[in-house]
């Protein structure tokens, strides 16, 4: 038969665990696993019938200090397959407005500049754009333009004539520049270009035409040039490091993705989607995240943004023996600051308070304005005002 899993959070267990196992009872069902914690108990039963899930989950409800019950779906959910944007996942106020930037950018064939600090997705931005522009029939050549050296890079991009130099191939080898006509070619870390190598981009993006190293010819170009950085472009300009005429021909369309600090609000998101993805591709039994470890997970710096937090929950999912993943099966790669109480009695509604207006202090403090403060936390401007008042911020 069919496993049907349940997540119960509950206030204080005084009780609540024999009612649970009377409820359970009534229904002639086997338990197959469960665990319980000091605020959550998970429950892993054999019964297929919906009918039967329903009434179990109807009867659970009403007992006293469960607080929340909820049946535990390990599935990785499904993109709509028309909207490539669909693959970035987020609800908040700062993700919105970059998507809703590059959904409009995408119509068009202009130069786009992508921002954003390490581990945010910047390719998975540029990805979305090629796949929802009227090249999407045509392909996407991402080059990383800090992982190869400066000559390498040059012949991967503008290709070479026979003889150029030694070891070049006879008949000589087009670039991606000259194979990508009709799509998109994604420079990641545009700014770890040498200036000579800047110079001839600015020279293909200016004229849309491409001439190979050790060649005369020129060969017209159709290509969408997408770039991305995470690093300072203006800042590299006033120091020589980066051509001003370049910046500007790669700055036309600017799409700045927010780090995962600036939108704490998609971390429960987030994290639910890599345990799910991760279980189910790993073939590890359904695990879940306390209450406690997704409060940890909201607070932490991440300094690696989505992708170390992408990397930490398959982490977790190799390294939990249990079916439960609490703070202490968080391995994380640096220190994390936050301190959270000891004691094992203290309510959940308390911690999360502790942590929510511990969060909010900081956050006013670090930006100095209620609305800078409410962007960067992804809740409204009158949400975050209300949360002030309930806990006496000023």
């Amino acid at each position: 038969m069919g496993a049907f899993r349940l997540r119960i959070e509950f206030e204080d267990r005084t009780g609540m665990v024999y009612d649970t196992s009377r409820i359970i009872a009534k229904y002639n069902i086997s338990i197959l696993a469960l665990e319980v914690l000091p605020n959550l108990m998970y429950f892993e039963l054999e019964c297929e019938n919906e009918e039967i899930k329903k009434k179990i989950m109807l009867d659970l409800a009403p007992i006293p200090n469960i607080k929340k019950v909820e049946e535990v779906r390990c599935t990785v959910p499904d993109a709509p397959k028309d909207d490539p944007f669909s693959s970035i996942l987020g609800e908040s106020s700062a993700l919105k407005k970059a998507i809703f930037r590059a959904r409009l950018a995408a119509e068009g064939s202009s130069t786009i500049l992508i921002l954003g600090e390490s581990g945010t997705g910047k390719e998975l931005f540029a990805k979305a754009i090629h796949l929802a522009s009227p090249r999407n029939k045509f392909s996407f050549y991402p080059v990383n333009c800090a992982a190869l050296p400066d000559t390498l890079l040059e012949s991967e991009l503008f290709g070479y004539e026979e003889g150029a130099f030694s070891g070049a191939k006879k008949g000589g080898k087009a670039g991606l520049l000259e194979i990508a006509d009709k799509g998109t070619v994604f420079l990641d870390e545009v700014g770890d270009l040498s200036l000579s190598t800047q110079a001839k981009l600015l020279r293909v993006i200016q004229e849309m035409k491409i001439r190979r190293i050790g060649g005369y010819k020129e060969k017209p170009i159709n290509v969408r040039i997408i770039a991305a950085t995470n690093r300072n472009l203006e800042k590299m300009v006033q120091k020589g490091e980066f051509r001003e005429d370049l910046y500007y021909r790669l700055n036309v369309v600017p799409i700045t993705i927010p780090s995962l600090r600036e939108r704490r609000a998609d971390i429960p998101l987030l994290a639910e989607y890599f345990l799910s993805r991760y279980v189910n591709s790993l073939g590890k039994p359904p695990k879940t995240l306390t209450a406690k470890a997704m409060a940890f997970l909201v607070n932490y710096d991440w300094p690696g943004n989505v992708r170390e937090l992408q990397n930490l929950i398959e982490r977790a999912v190799n390294l939990t023996p249990g079916r439960i993943i609490d703070i202490d099966n968080l391995h994380f790669e640096g220190h994390n600051e936050l301190e959270l109480p000891e004691m094992e009695d203290v309510p959940l509604k308390t911690i999360v308070e502790q942590l929510e207006s511990k969060v909010i202090s900081e956050a006013l403090s670090k930006h100095g304005s209620i609305r800078k403060a409410s962007k960067a936390l992804g809740i409204s401007h009158p949400a975050l005002i209300k949360k002030m008042k309930k806990y006496n911020i000023e």
